[in-house]
């Protein structure tokens, strides 16, 4: 064909094309290197589904270098991260989802970059630093169901930090936030975690959801929670009000044989108490003294109701914890209503009897008793109880105000001085002097004259005119005193080395001369003193402090000085003393008259602090039973705790919440020889009665 000839066609071409319709437009072809990157792309993916995890990481990168844009690249990113992670380059890993999350902030693989983090850190055993970053993580979002799995790592790692209660709340937002397909699974993980949790974290829980099914587990596992921690009212209470309000639970025929075993278990045989008492072993004599005032007390309260006795059951501990719980486990067997005592081995049985859920009344002035549950109580004088009576007094009858304390110095000592002290500062006084003696010397000169600045000797140079002004004598402490000059008749039963003991040496000393030279000068700038020791050492005590010219200071001691002792010891120097104590024989209370003569009729003895307690104890349960409408050892409890005071022969006594005796202590003086009671004002006894 002639090139004419070509031509001539190529122009009608033209002339008819230029007649006929326009076509559609092809799309312009991608660049040659783009149509190569998507080829990497997919043989990359196709290598990835098959398992040749090298050859599929060669293709992505490949992909990468030639098409950084492309909307693929954040898929690619993802799938470089997780086959570093498979073959087990954990770091390397990181770093790539870790850029994918910083280059691609609103990619849809964010999430799931972010949970392989996390599991890489988990895997390593990094639980604090996966819950920080996860956490951190999730607070920027809004909650929605993609990040189920993100919360259950978390809550994985708090659970391997045994942080459960933060376990439980993570769950709980990864079953709330669970696809329908994992819900299931979400729940399981929850219910485990939450029957890990102890009484108070699932309350904290109950606190921050809604869901009423998950509302009914907490409260069952609540309820399981109280009875493993032997808090069987709280037990009761909790899976009364579960069976009350989900009777379409699964757990509803679990949580009522449990409900009917607890409700069995409280019941006891109607006005029966036991007691459990050192009858034989180093603390009979104790034991024994108890019990008669326990008989005393049967004897004297009649019949409950419809002519029905009281019936008390006696085992002995034999002084020995072990028979102590066993006799609380025997005394349960036969469903006595509360038990009374021990005195010693008080710890065991009131931990047995708090197991048992059995109202228990010890006999101890043993620290911290009442701690171990609601259902112990205790009904003893104790030390805290005497220091405040005995401050409370001083301050406010006798107008003292400055104290010094000189004690033994061993635990009995230490102990009532540190609590005196603090009780001082409590009630807005102030401590001039402490000073400690060997408990087992006799000569105590030197700690005495160290709390009246006369140890050591003022030179002459320095030694100034006059004695050192005090406090003068109010009104109220002369008439409480009753004294008439210092009268020094009495000489100590005990001889103390280095001092004239002796009635003539006594008789010339207190006639003393103004021209001696062994006149003491003592700076008296306290009111009270304090001695907190037992008889025949504070016999020894006090009369050295006379000897030292510390005269018309208060001396305050403990129940251990209402003792015959003490008197023939010290007797006529101790003008000025206050004692405390929870049982007064010698009472003008027409009760404890009554008391001490109906006791001596049957014992031919005076009762004592012991048998008062004992007693007491003993009514106020009687008390009780006759009170309660029901045969629930729980309900007995809390009749036990009303407030109504009961009017004892140790004092008006009353329980605290905590199961602590709450008393009006008893102060006594000495008159004529022998001690009396002290006249309480009413807001003084409120001050002493107060815990």
């Amino acid at each position: 064909m002639t090139v004419t000839f070509r031509a001539a066609i190529l122009i009608l071409v033209g002339i008819l094309a230029s007649c006929a319709p326009r076509p559609l437009l092809v799309p312009t072809p991608a660049p040659p290197g783009e149509i190569v990157a998507h080829a990497d792309f997919r043989r990359a993916e196709r290598a990835f589904e098959e398992g040749r995890l090298a050859e599929a990481l060669d293709g992505y990168n490949a992909f990468l270098r030639d098409a950084v844009d492309d909307p693929s690249a954040d898929d690619a990113l993802f799938k470089i991260g997780a086959i570093l992670s498979r073959i087990g380059r954990t770091m390397e890993a990181v770093a790539v989802f870790s850029r994918l999350k910083r280059e691609f902030p609103e990619s849809d693989r964010v999430p799931d970059a972010t949970l392989e983090i996390l599991q890489i850190q988990f895997d390593a055993g990094e639980f604090k630093a996966l819950i920080a970053g996860g956490r951190a993580y999730l607070e920027t979002l809004a909650p929605k169901p993609g990040q189920a799995p993100l919360w259950s790592l978390v809550g994985e790692a708090y659970g391997a930090l045994g942080l459960d209660l933060d376990a439980a709340r993570c769950y709980h937002q990864a079953w709330t936030l669970a696809a329908p397909a994992d819900v299931e699974n979400a729940w399981k993980r929850l219910e485990k975690t939450v029957s890990l949790l102890g009484a108070d974290d699932i309350q904290t829980l109950m606190g921050e959801v809604t869901d009423h099914g998950l509302m009914a587990l907490l409260l069952y596992r609540l309820g399981m929670a109280y009875l493993l921690e032997a808090a069987y009212e709280d037990a009761q209470n909790v899976l009364q009000a579960f069976v009350e309000g989900f009777p379409d639970h699964p757990d509803f025929q679990d949580a009522s044989d449990i409900l009917n075993f607890l409700l069995e278990r409280d019941r006891y045989t109607p006005f029966t108490i036991g007691c459990v008492l050192p009858l034989s072993g180093a603390y009979a004599t104790f034991g024994q003294r108890a019990l008669n005032g326990i008989e005393l007390a049967l004897s004297h309260s009649g019949t409950a109701s419809d002519g029905i006795p009281f019936s008390v059951i006696v085992k002995d501990s034999r002084s020995h914890p072990d028979t102590a719980v066993k006799a609380v486990g025997e005394l349960d067997q036969l469903k006595v209503g509360a038990i009374l005592g021990p005195m010693v081995a008080s710890e065991s049985a009131a931990a047995e009897s708090q197991a048992r859920g059995i109202p228990i009344i010890v006999f101890t002035q043993r620290d911290g008793i009442t701690d171990i549950g609601p259902y112990v109580f205790r009904n003893f004088i104790t030390p805290q109880m005497q220091v405040r009576a005995l401050v409370a007094y001083a301050m406010q009858e006798l107008g003292a105000r400055r104290f010094a304390i000189l004690f033994p110095d061993e635990h009995y000592g230490r102990r009532y001085m540190n609590l005196f002290w603090d009780q001082v500062i409590e009630q807005g006084g102030v401590v001039i002097g402490v000073e400690a003696y060997d408990p087992e010397g006799v000569d105590f000169g030197e700690p005495i004259k160290k709390m009246v600045g006369i140890f050591y000797r003022v030179p002459e140079d320095l030694k100034i005119s006059g004695l050192p002004a005090r406090r003068p004598v109010s009104a109220g402490a002369m008439a409480y005193a009753g004294r008439s000059g210092w009268p020094w008749v009495v000489d100590p039963v005990e001889r103390i080395s280095g001092l004239p003991l002796d009635r003539q040496s006594m008789d010339q000393l207190v006639r003393r001369r103004s021209d001696r030279g062994d006149q003491w000068h003592p700076i008296l700038d306290f009111d009270a003193v304090f001695i907190p020791d037992a008889p025949k050492k504070a016999g020894l005590v006090i009369p050295q402090l006379a000897y030292y010219d510390i005269r018309h200071v208060h001396l305050l001691g403990t129940n251990l000085w209402n003792s015959q002792t003490l008197l023939e010891m010290s007797g006529e120097y101790m003008k000025d003393a206050l004692i405390v104590d929870g049982f007064f024989a010698q009472s003008r209370s027409e009760r404890v008259k009554d008391f001490v003569a109906a006791f001596q009729l049957v014992y031919g003895r005076v009762p004592g602090i012991v048998e008062a307690v004992a007693y007491d104890s003993a009514m106020m349960v009687f008390q009780a039973m006759r009170q309660v409408a029901s045969d629930s050892r729980r309900d007995l409890r809390q009749t036990l705790l009303q407030p109504d005071a009961f009017e004892g022969l140790s004092g008006r006594t009353t329980f605290a919440p905590n199961g602590d005796a709450q008393k009006r202590m008893q102060l006594l003086r000495i008159h004529q020889g022998r001690f009396v009671e002290v006249q309480q004002r009413s807001e003084t006894s409120s001050v002493i009665e107060a815990q």
